[in-house]
């Protein structure tokens, strides 16, 4: 059995042996650096490799054997950092010679701490690689030609996070030049808190060695040099060299994806609203039909117990309620952009002027109300009705909003949407726009809310206290009118609506005065009722009898057109729109109109179409939209009767 016995040299004789083995060391120079990194001690092979002499190159900083641009760029205080924090440093560099030449070497350079830690020092191990690396050097030329040539960044940082390596791309995204970063932390390319955050997936990867942790493919915002942020993915991975560890990041633009992805959204939006506004527009004419239909009745039934003072109140009640049902279907009708508008050339702000005069009285006392008015602002071509409902809509809106009163501001100016703008927003086009911004000191609104507000029938007030269609009125309204709305808001912040109404260029035509008149209760003329609601036709026929005309019905176009064609005398066409069959009223309207030029027209609808603006082509005939009262029908009868020829 044998044996084997070991036993340690005393300290005085390795202090003697160990100089003269680093003496015999050929293949390596080998360097002693103080804790500055000057060089104190080398041996023979050093002089050998380098080409200085004796103590040429003695309290000479290690930059000397750098070339001028790297040592400009820091790349040796680079490596002595690595060193003292992680312990040792590794990698491939060019070094220089005495005589200016430069080769390629395999630099491990390593920390020396004292038994109280303290750094005392570095020892530099420098091997010469020239001969056995000319691959290695055509694949580093080749491989530094391709991380240039990538569109994304790469950067490669130390496990300090101290910048290594930045390519083309990066300088392109961030506005940095190389030398300008390497050396730096990695957070000087991120702002707060996405750079603390990164610091603590490294350390949390070196502690556990997760790599999910990293943070590949983690979505953050990057900082240009000029102080600009960015929205940007980053992808972050490992690589180990000679036992240190390093990352590599790859830096991805999010801002165009952003952007493609915010216009996709707004399109969906769009979709949606124009989907909604087409259902609401649907439910508001079958309901006005039905709302005409009661209305008709109850009318009919207060002149039959006009005596009965408790008929009389149980049918005021039943009507006003009747009433508010309609003006919700208008509201509905305004939403969906199917609201009959009734547009003229207006001066905004003595619009706003009058206004302003009537809100004063309703919004409360505790609530000031601030006018920037323009005093050149451009024309506009606007329903005034229907603008000022929007305005009282939105004041209604602030004052909810300050409850504990306030400040609503209302200010005009003139503006441009350009085709950046409109390319963000395609439901925009490009031009000039009056502007009107209507703001307050109020809660304001979270995302979440801010999103749907424009819906119908979304609401966060109090049940009973909002019907969630104010705001989509004034949506509808501005799209009808060929305008656009933005809104900002924030959380204690108060709200910013913005109305852009497009300038009016044109003159409009100058419209003839007429004498007013009062139109009388009824008639004796022949009128044809032509309605596909039975209980509709049946109460629009009974009043204008009640009235004295002579009524003759029709339920649909072909019965209408077998009326028209025979020698039965008729003065007026009172058809509704929407019929089935082939033809609808306008159709018929414009037919009749052919065979009989003397007939006059009037158009009923519970779907009234924006585009008619209160009359339609080819006739001239006029619009009634339901539901409508017992008087509004005998006096727009009367009026369209009375017209002259």
């Amino acid at each position: 059995m044998s044996s084997t016995r070991s036993a340690s040299l005393p300290a005085q004789e390795m202090d003697r042996l160990w100089p003269r083995f680093v003496a015999t060391v050929t293949d390596y120079a080998m360097l002693l650096l103080d804790v500055d990194g000057r060089i104190v001690a080398w041996n023979r092979s050093a002089e050998l490799l380098t080409g200085y002499e004796g103590d040429e190159i003695a309290g000479q900083h290690i930059a000397c054997l750098y070339p001028p641009e790297d040592a400009a760029a820091g790349r040796p205080e680079l490596a002595l950092r690595e060193a003292a924090s992680a312990g040792h440093a590794a990698r491939v560099d060019q070094c220089l010679r005495k005589d200016g030449s430069c080769f390629l070497a395999r630099l491990h350079l390593t920390a020396i701490r004292g038994s109280d830690d303290r750094l005392e020092g570095f020892g530099q191990i420098i091997r010469d690689i020239t001969e056995s690396s000319g691959t290695e050097t055509r694949l580093r030329s080749l491989l530094t030609t391709v991380l240039d040539t990538v569109v994304d960044g790469l950067i490669t940082i130390d496990r300090r996070g101290h910048i290594q390596s930045f390519n083309k791309a990066c300088t392109v995204l961030f506005g940095y030049e190389p030398d300008e970063v390497l050396g730096e932390n990695i957070r000087i390319l991120m702002p707060e808190p996405y750079h603390s955050e990164h610091d603590s997936y490294i350390s949390a990867y070196l502690e556990t060695g997760v790599p999910r942790i990293i943070g590949t493919g983690r979505e953050v915002m990057g900082l240009r040099k000029d102080g600009s942020v960015f929205p940007m993915e980053l992808a972050v991975g490992e690589s180990p060299q000679g036992g240190n560890h390093a990352f590599v990041g790859i830096v991805r633009d999010l801002t165009e994806r952003r952007e493609a992805e915010k216009q996709r959204e707004q399109l969906r939006h769009s979709q949606k609203m124009e989907a909604v506004g087409q259902l609401t527009g649907g439910l508001a004419h079958d309901f006005n039909n039905l709302l005409a239909i009661i209305i008709g009745n109850l009318d009919m039934l207060r002149e039959l117990r006009a005596e009965d003072p408790v008929t009389d109140e149980l049918v005021r009640d039943a009507l006003e309620a009747t009433l508010r049902g309609a003006d919700l279907t208008r509201r509905l009708l305004a939403f969906a952009r199917r609201q009959p508008l009734q547009p003229e050339q207006a001066d905004i702000n003595e619009v706003i002027g009058a206004i302003v005069r009537l809100l004063t009285r309703t919004l409360g006392e505790n609530i000031s109300i601030e006018l920037a008015l323009s005093p050149n602002v451009w024309p506009v071509q606007i329903d005034r009705a229907q603008f000022e409902a929007v305005i009282a809509n939105l004041a209604t809106n602030a004052r909810d909003a300050m409850p504990r009163g306030g400040t609503l501001s209302i200010a005009t100016q003139n503006g441009r949407l350009d085709d950046a703008y409109a390319a963000a927003h395609t439901e925009v086009e490009p031009g000039d726009y009056v502007v009107v911004e209507v703001s307050d000191s109020g809660t304001g609104m979270p995302p979440e809310v801010l999103t749907r507000i424009f819906e119908p029938f979304f609401t966060t007030k109090e049940q009973g206290r909002g019907t969630g269609l104010g705001l989509s009125m004034v949506f509808g309204f501005m799209k009808q009118s060929g305008g656009h709305i933005s809104v900002y808001s924030e959380p204690d912040a108060g709200t910013t609506f913005r109305l852009y109404l497009p300038r009016r260029t044109k003159t409009p035509p100058k419209v003839e005065e007429r004498s007013e008149k009062i139109a009388p209760p009824g008639g004796t003329e022949t009128i044809l009722v032509v309605e596909d609601n039975p209980g509709l036709r049946r109460i629009a026929t009974r009043q204008l009898r009640q009235a004295g005309y002579r009524v003759l019905e029709a339920s649909d176009a072909e019965a209408a057109m077998r009326i028209i064609d025979s020698q039965e005398p008729i003065e007026l066409l009172l058809t509704d729109i929407v019929m089935p069959g082939e033809m609808d009223g306008r159709d018929l309207a414009r037919v009749a109109s052919e065979l009989r030029p003397t007939l006059r027209t009037l158009l009923t609808s519970g779907f009234p179409d924006g585009r008619l603006g209160g009359s339609t082509p080819h006739t001239g005939a006029r619009l009634l939209s339901k539901p409508y009262r017992k008087e509004e029908l005998c006096r727009a009868v009367r009026e369209v009767l009375d017209e002259p020829r």
